[in-house]
C-alpha cells in the first residue's frame, strides 16, 4: 500500500511533484487539443486545408483524446486514493498498519491516566521501537500483527506512535507487565527484522501527579535507555503498588 503521509520527507516531496506534473500535463494536453480544434475549424471554414489534411488532423485529435482520457483516468484514480487516505486519517488510523495513530494514542493515554486515578488501578504503557530512521511498510505491518496477537485483552491498545515506534496501553496491568514485554520482544525478534528492537515499559500507580505528558516522557526515556544498550532488550520500571486510602485527590 502506498503511503503519502507516513513516508520520509524526500519521498513525500517526490510524490507531491509527481502529482503536480500530472495536473500540468493534463492541462497542457487539453489546452493543445482545444487550440488545435479551433485552428482546424477556422481552416475548414476558410477552405485553407484539403480533405486529406483534415483527415490527418481528425486522427491526431482522436489519438490525443484517447491519451487525455487515459491520463485523466489515472489522475482520478490517484485522487481517489489520496482522498481515501485523508478519510483514514480523519478516523485516527495509521495509513500503513490500520492501527490507531499518534493523536489517537495520546488521547487514549490521557483518558487512561485519568481513569487510573479515578478507579485507583495501575496503568502500564509500553513502547516498542526500532533503532532505524524508517521502517518499511511490510515490516510495520508484520510488527503490528505480531503485537496485536500478543496483546489480546479487551481494553488494551496497540498504536503506531511514529515511523519506528509502536505504543501499547495496558490498563489495570501491574505484575504481569514485564512478562508481557518479554513476550512482545521475543515475538518481534522472531520476525527477523534486520534492525534491533527495544522496549521501554513503565507501570504507573494512581497518583495526582500522573498525566499524559509525564507518562509518555517516562516511557520514552526507558525506550531510549534500551536502545543505548544496543537494543533487543527490555528496560522496565514500575512504581510500587499502593493501598487504596479512604479518600484521594483527583
Amino acid at each position: 500500500m502506498a503511503n503519502f503521509f507516513n513516508t520520509p520527507p524526500d519521498q513525500n516531496n517526490v510524490q507531491q511533484q509527481q502529482s503536480l506534473n500530472d495536473v500540468l500535463a493534463l492541462l497542457l494536453l487539453a489546452t493543445g487539443m482545444m487550440i488545435s480544434l479551433l485552428l482546424s475549424t477556422i481552416a475548414v471554414q476558410a477552405d485553407l486545408i484539403s480533405s486529406r489534411v483534415l483527415l490527418w488532423l481528425f486522427l491526431a485529435m482522436l489519438l490525443a483524446s484517447v491519451v487525455l482520457v487515459y491520463r485523466l483516468a489515472g489522475f482520478l484514480k490517484k485522487y481517489k486514493a489520496l482522498q481515501a487516505r485523508f478519510d483514514l486519517i480523519n478516523t485516527g488510523k495509521d495509513l500503513v498498519t490500520g492501527l490507531p495513530d499518534t493523536n489517537e494514542f495520546i488521547l487514549r493515554v490521557d483518558i487512561e491516566c485519568r481513569r487510573c486515578a479515578r478507579e485507583f488501578v495501575p496503568l502500564s504503557i509500553m513502547y516498542v521501537g526500532f533503532d532505524v530512521d524508517y521502517l518499511t511498510e511490510h515490516d510495520s505491518i508484520r510488527v503490528a500483527e505480531n503485537l496485536i496477537n500478543t496483546v489480546c485483552r479487551p481494553g488494551d491498545m496497540v498504536a503506531k506512535v511514529d515511523e519506528t515506534t509502536f505504543g501499547l496501553i495496558l490498563p489495570s496491568t501491574n505484575e504481569m507487565a514485564r512478562q508481557l514485554a518479554d513476550r512482545c520482544l521475543k515475538g518481534v525478534m522472531q520476525l527477523q527484522i534486520k534492525h534491533p528492537v527495544s522496549i521501554g515499559l513503565n507501570t504507573f500507580q494512581p497518583t495526582s501527579e500522573l498525566d499524559c505528558s509525564v507518562a509518555m516522557r517516562s516511557v520514552q526515556h526507558l525506550l531510549t535507555k534500551a536502545k543505548a544498550e544496543g537494543g533487543n532488550k527490555v528496560w522496565a520500571d514500575a512504581q510500587p503498588p499502593l493501598d487504596p486510602p479512604v479518600t484521594y485527590s483527583y
